[in-house]
């Protein structure tokens, strides 16, 4: 068997081929060319497999090594950098480290979805960058109007019309421009995210899962297809405490010395799942009196962010 490392970057990659017995065969730097790519592994004996970091750019070669029938792993590169330190690092020295850890099987593997799942992946997670957008457009308005006392909340960011015609009532004309320039961008924006949800709905087939999930409060067709997309199978999740963690939605912990403590901003885990699933409590505690009592329950305790 040959392992092959592949530091791999947005224009070139580096490619490190090792033995059973540990010798380097085939170390070269090339450009992210199929064509190059293919005649380094046409010199490389059979039977091969290779590993590459889960950075950015793995789309492309996980499509070409599974056109060409070549085993790729998917390192995790989190939990990669804990056991691979090195002193002197270069893109040489990782891709040989990469084939050895390859070689010893010890390498940390990330989930890698199929190509249909990868596919709708990209739809949601599109739609969900384009409300954090929103999000950001929001608020740089909600500050520009409050420097002068004017409250959005008071009309709410449903009825764009409204805070359109408050605004153009209450602020100076120094600033009508902008808050004009901003609420078009919002409407924009607003645009794109339907049409990507009707994308969403007319590739998306039928699926079982999707009815269960829509049972759930707070939870529509496109949010069901998102966790879908998101979670792929349920089962590489050994129990529904590591699932949960993996949403990010349980806080890290610092435990030393007999003194526990939470670590707060822990970006550890899927964000776009903890964005549909805060989206679903949202929705859920607005349309549901269940959810709301059990909200003011938590907030009466714990205060707001927490609830």
């Amino acid at each position: 068997m040959i392992h092959v490392g592949i530091d791999l970057h947005s224009r070139n990659m580096t490619l490190a081929a090792v033995n059973n017995n540990g010798e380097l065969i085939a170390e070269r730097k090339i450009s992210n060319s199929p064509i190059l790519l293919e005649q380094f592994f046409a010199d490389l004996p059979r039977p091969v497999q290779a590993v590459v970091e889960c950075t950015s750019f793995w789309f492309w070669l996980a499509d070409w090594c599974s056109k060409h029938h070549i085993p790729l792993i998917l390192a995790h590169a989190k939990m990669l950098k804990a056991i691979s330190y090195a002193k002197v690092k270069t893109d040489a020295v990782d891709a040989r480290t990469l084939a050895d850890l390859l070689r010893a099987d010890l390498i940390p593997k990330a989930h890698q979805p199929p190509l249909d799942q990868r596919e709708l992946r990209e739809r949601t997670r599109a739609r969900l960058r384009m409300i954090e957008h929103r999000r950001l457009v929001q608020s740089r308005l909600w500050h520009l109007a409050a420097k002068y006392n004017v409250i959005i909340d008071e009309v709410g960011w449903r009825y764009l019309d409204r805070v359109e015609h408050l605004l153009t009532n209450r602020l100076p004309a120094a600033v009508h421009l902008e808050s004009r320039l901003l609420i078009g961008q919002i409407r924009q924006i607003q645009q794109d995210i339907t049409t990507i949800e009707h994308d969403i709905t007319a590739q998306a087939p039928f699926h079982p899962r999707v009815d269960r999930l829509k049972d759930l409060p707070g939870f529509g067709l496109v949010c069901s297809w998102t966790v879908l997309a998101e979670i792929g199978d349920i089962t590489r999740f050994p129990s529904e405490r590591e699932f949960t963690s993996y949403c990010r939605l349980v806080p890290g912990s610092k435990d030393s010395a007999g003194k526990q403590r939470h670590r707060r901003g822990n970006k550890d885990g899927n964000r776009y799942l903890r964005t549909v699933y805060n989206q679903a409590a949202v929705i859920a505690l607005t349309r549901y009196g269940v959810v709301r009592e059990f909200y003011n329950k938590i907030k009466r305790r714990s205060g707001k962010q927490v609830a």
